[in-house]
């Protein structure tokens, strides 16, 4: 699609030249475009390289949404294709399969259960359980459906030879030597660019080290700074995990401030130090001083030049993933990296 638009302009940039050649005098200069060029200004050119630099972290997200798009979209491709297969191997129509294999399995829901959904979801409305039980019903009988189904599919998908071939797009992040836990040529690389007082940021915290402990053998994770403007202790508090790096306790201080995000004042700073039975005058001076200043500056800028807007930011192998999203989201990324 860019390529196209670029011939496109290209044309008609070689259209204007061709026409103001014709009758009449000849300019003085004429700029012919090359395959690079995409625009003059007064004879200078604007290059596709200088256009796609300009925009290149709108092309990123637009290029990280058509794969998700393409991906769901193989994803049920692939789903029906083995309910239909698996339905014309007992002689039925896929709709009978589906209605013996999983509708037909589908038990009611006991009055504890809904009494339990009921309970949950009642809100300030507060409607009574009677004029709801219906609804509650079917909600959870079509989950119960949704499930058996997922199910369903994912057992014929583990018999068949099933071989994704479409490719995600992915940036290459200089990860250098940021603090990293795993081993450090594993399959997989998970980078997050995060905010120590972004609370997003912390909500997905038990999801990474799940993620750090189940796959600690396969795959690396690297954590990047990227404090924003908005956070007043961020900056700072950054620096000061560096500084217990240097003490070998950076994930532990990682953890501290985590831990503990609506205190991050120099002086708290300073406390969790202690509380970690860090060399506290070593480490203050290098607080004090800004000693890892750049290292966090270097590491935003970075962040900025893949893409990063906001946080928390992930590349799994380069695959971009943002957001506090569910385990589930990783684990489909990392799983299929270490089947790659």
């Amino acid at each position: 699609m860019k390529k196209t638009c670029v011939y496109m302009v290209l044309a008609l940039c070689l259209t204007l030249v061709v026409s103001c050649s014709k009758g009449g005098s000849s300019p003085t200069a004429i700029i012919k475009p090359t395959g690079d060029v995409v625009a003059t200004i007064n004879g200078a050119p604007i290059s596709t390289s200088e256009l796609d630099a300009s925009v290149k972290n709108q092309m990123s997200r637009l290029d990280t949404q058509i794969y998700q798009i393409r991906k769901q979209g193989l994803d049920s491709l692939i789903d029906q294709r083995l309910l239909d297969e698996a339905a014309k191997k007992k002689g039925m129509s896929t709709e009978k399969f589906v209605k013996e294999e999983i509708d037909a399995k589908i038990t009611e829901p006991s009055e504890e259960e809904i009494r339990s959904l009921y309970e949950a979801r009642k809100g300030k409305e507060n409607l009574p359980f009677e004029k709801v039980k219906a609804q509650l019903i079917s909600f959870l009988k079509q989950n119960r459906k949704m499930r058996a189904q997922q199910d369903l599919v994912a057992s014929l998908r583990k018999d068949a030879e099933v071989k994704i071939i479409l490719e995600p797009p992915r940036i290459k992040v200089d990860v250098g030597d940021y603090p990293f836990m795993g081993p450090k040529d594993a399959k997989v690389t998970l980078v997050e660019f995060s905010d120590y007082q972004c609370p997003f940021c912390k909500r997905v915290r038990p999801t990474i080290w799940q993620l750090v402990d189940e796959y600690k053998d396969k795959m690396r994770y690297v954590f990047m700074d990227f404090p924003l403007s908005f956070h007043q202790f961020a900056r700072k508090t950054h620096e000061a995990a560096h500084c217990a790096g240097d003490q070998g306790k950076y994930f532990e201080y990682n953890r501290k401030v985590f831990d503990n995000q609506t205190n991050l004042t120099i002086d708290d700073l300073k406390k969790y130090a202690k509380e970690l039975m860090l060399n506290t005058t070593r480490f203050n001076q290098c607080l004090d001083k800004g000693a890892h200043a750049k290292d966090v500056e270097k590491s935003v800028e970075l962040g900025a030049s893949v893409g990063v807007t906001g946080t928390p930011a992930f590349y799994i192998n380069g695959v971009q993933l943002s957001g506090a999203q569910p385990i589930t989201a990783f684990k489909a990324i990392i799983d299929d990296e270490i089947k790659r």
